[in-house]
């Protein structure tokens, strides 16, 4: 027997508050930038390794030896800013990584029970059009197409 998991829908408020909140994000977020692929891998940034020695620049050395910051590679202001909403951003795209996870696997919950339901469609039609209920053919010739080929093939034939 089907176990539906998802028998539910967003309401409109719902979808209403999920579309002002992501709309909320991009007008707060205006700096957003967006790279091609070349300038993406041109870029060295902070992994897990690099991130406590920025982190002691910026926090520690900038601040005990500011002579060493010659504005060539920007200055103690820029570091700390960019220090800042860096640390900022991965507060937020934490946050926002456990939400997309979510959805992801709620949407796959969803996706399952539809491709289940879907079969026990198609395996009611067969059944049907073998019982010459009109229609029932119609329904499987639709959907047989994506079960064809599948199933245990026949090897192919080996060359001598």
């Amino acid at each position: 027997m089907a176990i539906n998991k998802l028998d539910i829908v967003f309401t409109n408020d719902q979808v209403t508050a999920i579309d002002g909140a992501i709309d909320a994000i991009n007008t707060n977020f205006p700096f957003a930038q967006n790279l091609t692929e070349a300038e993406k891998d041109a870029n060295q940034t902070i992994d897990n390794t690099r991130y406590p020695y920025v982190q002691r620049t910026v926090e520690i050395h900038i601040v005990n030896t500011p002579t060493l910051v010659s504005g060539f590679a920007g200055t103690a202001a820029n570091a700390l800013n960019d220090w800042t909403v860096f640390n900022q951003l991965e507060n937020f795209k934490q946050q926002l990584l456990l939400i997309i996870n979510k959805m992801s696997e709620t949407q796959d919950v969803a996706g399952a029970e539809l491709y289940r339901f879907m079969r026990n469609v198609y395996d009611m039609a067969k059944q049907a059009d073998a019982n010459n209920v009109p229609g029932a053919k119609a329904v499987v010739d639709d959907l047989k197409t994506l079960f064809e080929n599948q199933g245990p093939q026949p090897a192919p034939p080996v060359e001598p």
